[in-house]
Formats: structure tokens, C-alpha cells, sequence
């Protein structure tokens, strides 16, 4: 099999096919024979590390980056995402979790500033996207706009404040993320705002639409698809299954706001329809395996 050409979008099979004609690497073929404890721990171990670590991003490399980089946050942005990319790669390493490398979003300037709204079924969705597509920022939570660790490396970055924070931003955080997507970034939202739920998406909020039309930027939709249950509420790090899960990114659609006369009410119309239509052809699979 030829593997698709560069900026051409996946379909779910299309990436299975694509795994398959890869064939696990010999670390990764290693690291799926090893008991389930073996390969939480190592996960643990790297999670322990990156906590560990971010202290010393903060005081350490990221004011060498302010004295050497004429655009610091954007340098501390690529950094940080590029981290979450070794994170995450690491993961499939272990034998955790197992995807290929998504595909950009189709007809999208990376360049320019967009949206990505996706759904939201693990916990590591979020490191897995930024770290595929390092020209992203998010709005992070208010509670890690305040950790000990982590709050300084996220303030040297051009992610949002998210409410909570204390952060003059959060207290208006349309109007925010209106202002972000004009001066030019990228932003990733999951418009359900927690992780689904395993037999239903939840009601996806409206945020996400109503600044890319307000900015008139494209939203780029994307589903992720997971064949086995892990890394939820229900199935957590501890418990993982074998061989591992086997992650799929799909792009749904991507949405001009010119196209819908920049109503947000249309445009969500459309979205909600799209992963709701979605959501049910892979419960529809899922429920058939069992």
C-alpha cells in the first residue's frame, strides 16, 4: 500500500490500512507484548518527568528563548507543543495507545489562523492534537493557569487563559478568543468542554462557531475516533487494554463562514449535525463488535 500524500485527509480505514501496511516498529512490537503494568508505569514515569520538568522550562529555558527569539511566546508555543509531541509519541512507544500521524486539515492555510473544533473522548486528546499541529494554541484550564508548574510555562505561550484563571482575558472569553484569532493564531476547541460521554456526544457549546464568525476565520472539523474504550472516566490510565487502543482522525468538514452568511446559528446547525450523524455510525460499529 502507498501511503496518502502529504495534506491528503484519512478516512478511519484508510488508517487502519495505513498501521497495518506499516507494521509496528520494532520498539513499538516490543513494548505491545509487555504486561499492562509495565507499560502504565512507564507512562507514569514519563508524566512524572514532563510535571518535573516544567519548573525548569520556566526558569530556565524559556528566558533563553525571550533573549534569543524575536517572537518569544510564539518560540515558547512551537516548544511546548513540540514537547507534547515527544509525549505523545512516547506513548505510542510504550504501547499505551497506537495511531498514525494525523493528516493536516484539508484546503487550510496553517499559516493563517482557523479554528479546529473536535470532539473530546480521552483525556490525552488535547496533547495528541497540539502536538501534531504545533502552530495551535487552546484555551487552557483556569486551575493550570494557576498550578505551581505549569502555570508559568502556560503564561509564556500564546495559549488563552481559560475562566478561573485571574487573567484579565478569561473574564470575556469570546471577545478573547475573537481578539486571538484576528492577531493571527490558531486556536483548538473542543465545543463539548469535557470529555464525551461513551454512548453520546455532549451538547457542544457555541463559543468555538461564534468566533470564527466574528473573525471570519474557517473551522476545520475533525472526529476522533477510538476502537476501544481507555483513557475516559470509565477506563482509566490503569487499565490498559491489549493490544493497544488504536486512535483515528477523521476531518469531517471545513467550514467558510461566508458559506452560512456568518451566522454562528447555521454554522452550529451544521456541526451538530455532522458529529451527531458521525458519532452514531461508530457507536452503531462499536455496539456490532461486542
Amino acid at each position: 500500500m502507498t501511503a496518502p500524500a502529504h495534506g491528503t485527509a484519512l478516512a478511519p480505514a484508510d488508517e487502519r490500512a495505513l498501521l497495518a501496511a506499516r507494521g509496528p516498529v520494532p520498539g513499538r512490537r516490543l513494548a505491545q507484548r509487555l504486561p499492562g503494568r509495565i507499560r502504565v508505569a512507564l507512562m507514569a514515569w514519563l508524566f512524572f518527568w514532563f510535571f518535573l520538568g516544567c519548573p525548569v522550562l520556566a526558569l530556565v529555558i524559556l528566558p533563553a528563548l525571550r533573549l534569543f527569539s524575536r517572537d518569544p511566546r510564539a518560540t515558547a508555543t512551537r516548544f511546548l507543543n513540540d514537547g507534547l509531541r515527544l509525549v505523545t509519541r512516547a506513548a505510542r512507544a510504550c504501547g499505551v495507545v497506537d495511531y498514525a500521524d494525523p493528516a493536516p486539515p484539508p484546503s487550510i492555510d496553517r499559516g493563517a489562523p482557523y479554528v479546529l473544533v473536535s470532539n473530546h473522548p480521552t483525556f490525552v486528546d488535547m496533547l495528541l492534537l497540539l502536538g501534531s499541529f504545533p502552530e495551535l494554541t487552546c484555551v487552557t484550564s483556569g486551575r493550570w493557569s494557576k498550578h505551581w508548574a505549569l502555570g508559568p510555562v502556560l503564561r509564556a505561550t500564546n495559549y488563552l487563559p481559560g475562566p478561573g484563571s485571574g487573567e484579565a482575558e478569561s473574564d470575556d472569553m469570546l471577545g478573547a478568543m475573537v481578539r486571538h484569532l484576528e492577531a493571527g493564531h490558531p486556536l483548538l476547541v473542543f465545543p463539548e468542554g469535557q470529555r464525551s460521554h461513551p454512548d453520546r456526544l455532549r451538547r457542544l457549546r457555541r463559543g468555538a462557531v461564534a468566533a470564527a464568525a466574528a473573525a471570519n476565520v474557517p473551522i476545520a472539523s475533525l472526529f476522533l475516533g477510538i476502537d476501544r474504550p481507555y483513557l475516559t472516566k470509565e477506563v482509566p490510565l490503569s487499565r490498559p487494554p491489549t493490544p493497544a487502543p488504536v486512535y483515528t482522525f477523521e476531518w469531517l468538514d471545513v467550514v467558510r463562514p461566508d458559506d452560512f452568511d456568518r451566522d454562528p446559528r447555521r454554522i452550529q446547525r451544521h456541526l451538530e449535525e455532522r458529529y451527531a450523524a458521525r458519532f452514531a455510525e461508530q457507536r452503531a460499529k462499536q455496539l456490532s463488535l461486542q
